[in-house]
């Protein structure tokens, strides 16, 4: 990509920020792959807390970024826009995706102190601690080193519903 729409795509990507921190949402993902004549724009949004973001969060969004870089000359042939949720399976890893799933139902598989593999289902508390993962289960609070972790997401029940917090 040449310098001149190397520029123009992180124009694109301050725009769909500036939309999204107005309608009080995050950019999660910001991507764009070019195909030859016709491209794809995809943008993955989400709302700290619960519940996160539905279809009309996405749709407004989409209709909001894409009146916007109508005004940007960067999209030479056709594209297209796509703005969705991170999805319930997306793993939960960073310290953004922890701050964002605070207060959200999460499954957690990771190691034990004797190095057994266990899960835990609960609710993400808000974590102070970078080292430190703190889920509210119905049992107590259990914390968790980050890096004993192996894998977190939301948690979900068959049919895709999400499980009632802690």
């Amino acid at each position: 990509m040449n310098e001149k729409k190397t520029q123009a795509l992180a124009d694109v990507e301050r725009i769909a920020n500036d939309i999204a921190a107005s309608l009080g949402l995050e950019i999660v993902e910001f991507v764009f792959h070019s195909r030859g004549k016709h491209s794809l724009l995809r943008v993955d949004i989400d709302r700290a807390g619960m519940p996160g973001v539905g279809i009309a969060d996405c749709e407004l969004m989409s209709r909001s970024l894409g009146d916007r870089i109508e005004e940007v000359s960067f999209f030479e042939g056709s594209y297209d826009l796509q703005v969705s949720s991170p999805g319930l399976d997306r793993p939960i890893r960073t310290d953004a995706d922890l701050r964002r799933n605070a207060g959200r139902p999460v499954r957690v598989e990771f190691r034990d102190e004797g190095d057994k593999v266990r899960e835990l289902h609960g609710t993400l508390l808000d974590t102070t601690d970078a080292a430190v993962v703190r889920i509210a289960a119905p049992e107590g609070e259990t914390r968790i080193a980050r890096d004993r972790i192996l894998l977190m997401k939301q948690d979900v029940l068959p049919g895709g519903r999400k499980r009632k917090s802690s």
